[in-house]
């Protein structure tokens, strides 16, 4: 073939350019490797496109990896309420069974399960009801579903890492010999429980001792019952051979003091109930005296709304009526200010008024109180919210303290740092009467002190070794209104003479004391009565 100029047309050579005779140069390509068909047996240059090949695998990879990512998600959404691998119960494989199902096969080992007791040749049937115990189903199948559930993330899956439950099914020491004895017909003399009661004062509890009884030991058909449970049903218990002990209470004494711990704790960090961040009341000693009973079988089961925090067990509703009754109606919607009188050091002397907050509940918002309190209560510590409002009571101080001066041999008697009484005063003989300055071994000290003991009236007597090796010695009868305030003996007191003496004729008068400080008989009872124990004594120059 040629083209238009004659020159012959031809497959080139890959790469060769071609000059043409406009004198460009046009760029030959490979033909794509294509032929057409002939047409009428003459054979035609043209363009065939090769086949395209297709790669299968990486679809067959994106499967594998979707299938499995299914399979993960679907193990991990699974597993979220069941126990995973690896978890045991009581050394029985539990693996991918639900809390119900776990639940339901303790509760089917408790009810099949009987322990044959034998004494003296009668036998019996007893069961873990007759031996007053129960099982927590619930509670031990949470364990199981939460176990390895602290652990990393890859060892929770790893059915090689291992974690078993074997919390006791029931405290074989709290097995009741009762129906035992009479089942084998044996007099029974009944042991007396051991009690935890509110004390006298109503804020604090006190243990009353048991007593134990006599009869058949109940304690080696609990082990046999509680081994036979453990076993999911899967070994039978064998007989056991009983025998006459003296017998345990179910609540010992050891078990009533623990009780005891746990509540004085309870008392010591108190569950409060608030409004906001503001406290309105708290579950007191009465409240938990009210509401709580004591449980030797620590892992019983419990009574709906019943909560344990130990050998204590703590019932919701009880809890809600001693709110409704106690609490709720001491709560007022106008505030009442707290009065206290304090000395210089903040401490409290007195309390003139308790006061009150001013609060209004919500209607309706305290009806969980006593559900949120039990839960609270089982974990030793936390606090109630309710809707409301609160405005808060404020404090309001009366500061009292006394000042003594040696110099002027005045007491001066201050209220919130004002002077409301001024009296004249006879210290220690050996104090300069001018200066105040001890010139000797009968002085009263001087600094700051507190009234630390008080009493209306008391007999004096004592003897000091002075130091030029003589002795001073004293006794009198009846020395009215003392208030010490130094632990060596010095005390503010009405001034010991024998006879009626006022706070003028002391002006008068030379030191004559051993170190205490004397005043008017005319002021020494409103001043008994005004200062209090605690109360701050500055003793100066």
């Amino acid at each position: 073939m040629t083209d238009n100029f004659g020159q012959p047309v031809g497959i080139s050579q890959p790469g060769i350019a071609k000059s043409v005779s406009d004198g460009e140069t046009t760029a030959v390509f490979a033909p794509f490797d294509v032929v057409q068909p002939p047409v009428n047996g003459v054979a035609e240059h043209a363009i065939r496109v090769k086949p395209r090949k297709r790669h299968v695998w990486p679809w067959i990879v994106l499967g594998v990896v979707a299938v499995l990512g299914a399979v993960c998600g679907g193990g991990f959404w699974f597993f979220q309420s069941h126990a995973l691998p690896g978890a045991t119960l009581w050394g029985n494989p539990v693996m991918g069974q639900s809390k119900s199902h776990i639940a339901a096969q303790i509760d089917d080992a408790v009810s099949n399960t009987t322990v044959t007791a034998s004494y003296e040749g009668k036998t019996a049937k007893i069961s873990l009801k007759d031996l007053g115990l129960s099982v927590d189903s619930d509670a031990i199948a949470s364990d199981v579903v939460n176990a390895k559930r602290d652990s990393a993330w890859w060892q929770q899956y790893a059915f090689w890492v291992k974690k078993n439950v074997d919390v006791a099914p029931a405290s074989v020491s709290a097995a009741n010999s009762t129906t035992l004895n009479s089942k084998l017909g044996v007099d029974e003399v009944k042991p007396i429980d051991a009690s935890v009661n509110l004390n006298a004062d109503k804020n604090a509890f006190d243990v009353v001792p048991g007593q134990p009884g006599k009869g058949l030991d109940a304690k080696p058909v609990a082990e046999a019952a509680v081994a036979s449970i453990k076993s999911l049903g899967n070994d039978s218990s064998p007989t056991v051979e009983v025998s006459l002990k003296s017998t345990d209470p179910q609540i010992t004494d050891t078990v009533a003091n623990d009780a005891k711990s746990t509540l004085d704790n309870l008392i010591k960090n108190p569950v409060a109930i608030k409004i906001g961040d503001h406290q309105i009341a708290s579950v007191d000693a009465r409240a938990l005296a009210a509401s709580m009973r004591v449980d030797a079988n620590k892992n019983g089961k419990l009574a709906s709304g019943e909560t344990r925090n130990g050998y204590v067990v703590f019932d919701a509703n009880k809890i809600q009526q001693y709110y409704d009754q106690s609490i709720k109606p001491t709560f007022q919607t106008s505030r009442e200010d707290r009065e206290v009188i304090v000395n210089n050091d903040g401490d409290e002397l007195k309390v003139i008024k308790e006061g009150h907050d001013g609060v209004t509940i919500t209607t309706g918002a305290d009806g969980s109180v006593g559900n949120d309190a039990v839960e609270a209560l089982a974990k030793g510590s936390g606090s109630v919210s309710v809707e409301g409002t609160v405005d808060p009571m404020q404090t309001k101080k009366t500061k009292r303290h006394v000042v003594v001066d040696l110099s002027d041999r005045l007491v001066h008697v201050y209220e919130n740092d004002q002077e409301i009484k001024t009296f004249h005063a006879s210290v220690g003989e050996d104090n300069n009467p001018t200066t105040g300055v001890c010139e000797g071994d009968l002085c009263t000290p001087t600094g700051d002190f507190k009234v630390w003991l008080k009493y209306p009236t008391q007999d004096m007597s004592g003897s000091v070794k002075l130091s030029d090796g003589s002795t001073s010695t004293w006794s009198v009868k009846g020395v009215g209104d003392v208030n010490y305030f130094s632990k060596d003996g010095c005390a503010i007191h009405r001034i010991a003479k024998s006879s009626f003496t006022s706070d003028a004729t002391i002006a008068g008068m030379n030191n004559i004391s051993h170190g205490c400080v004397g005043i008017g008989w005319d002021v020494s009872d409103w001043f008994y009565d005004w200062c209090l124990m605690g109360t701050s004594v500055h003793v100066q120059l």
